[in-house]
C-alpha cells in the first residue's frame, strides 16, 4: 500500500482533511499529516464551510482540531507515494510558504501523486508548474488558474479531473469521487 502525506494548516477544510485521513488509512494506506511551523504532535484547527444560497461566499466555522504527525522540514518527498492538498483557508498561506512549495515541486517532478480539492489547488498553482495545463478546484481558484497561464475547467461535485498523476476535485461533496481517483492513481504508481 502507499505512503501519503497531507499537508494541512490552521483553517484546513475540515472534510477535506479527516475524510481522505481515515478513508486512505482504513483502505491500508499509511497516511501522515504536515504543517509549517508545527512539530510532531502539535495540534492544527480546521474550518468547516459549508453554503446557503442566501451569501456570495460559503459560511465559515471553527473546526476540529487535528494532530501533526510530522514536522515540515522532516518531509522528504522520497519517503511518499502521494501528497495531498486539502482546502480550506488555510492554503492562502500555505502557498507563501517556501518549504511547502518546495515539497509540492518535488512530489510533482518526480511524477508521484499530487492530489487537490477545492482551494489546494491555490499551493499546487504557486508552484508555477501548472502552466498550459487543465485545473480544477473550488470556483474562487478561477482567477489564480488563469493568471498563474492554466486552463480552467468547471466540473460538478462528483467529476474529477485526472491529468497524469495530478488529481483534482472541486469541493468536499465530491469527496468519494476525488478519493476513488487517487486511490486509482495511487495503484497505477505501485510496482507490479
Amino acid at each position: 500500500m502507499g505512503r501519503i502525506i497531507i499537508l494541512c494548516g490552521d483553517f484546513t477544510e475540515d472534510y477535506e482533511l479527516a475524510v481522505p485521513f481515515h478513508c486512505l488509512k482504513m483502505l491500508g494506506h499509511e497516511v501522515k499529516t504536515t504543517s509549517p511551523g508545527k512539530v510532531d504532535g502539535q495540534y492544527i484547527t480546521t474550518c468547516i464551510h459549508d453554503f446557503n444560497d442566501r451569501y456570495q461566499a460559503v459560511t465559515e466555522w471553527e473546526g476540529h482540531r487535528f494532530m501533526v504527525d510530522r514536522a515540515l522540514n522532516g518531509v522528504d518527498a522520497n519517503d511518499y507515494d502521494a501528497i495531498i492538498l486539502p482546502g480550506g483557508r488555510a492554503c492562502e498561506t500555505l502557498r507563501n510558504d517556501p518549504l511547502v512549495k518546495s515539497l509540492v515541486i518535488a512530489f510533482a517532478e518526480s511524477q508521484k501523486v499530487v492530489a487537490t480539492i477545492c482551494r489546494g489547488l491555490q499551493i499546487l498553482l504557486a508552484t508555477g508548474l501548472m502552466k498550459d495545463l487543465p485545473v480544477t478546484g473550488h470556483p474562487v481558484c478561477q482567477a489564480e488558474a488563469s493568471l498563474a497561464g492554466a486552463h480552467w475547467k468547471k466540473l460538478s461535485f462528483d467529476e474529477t479531473l485526472v491529468n497524469k498523476n495530478f488529481v483534482m476535485g472541486t469541493e468536499w461533496p465530491g469527496l468519494y469521487a476525488w478519493l476513488r481517483d487517487i486511490r486509482t492513481a495511487l495503484k497505477s504508481e505501485s510496482p507490479s
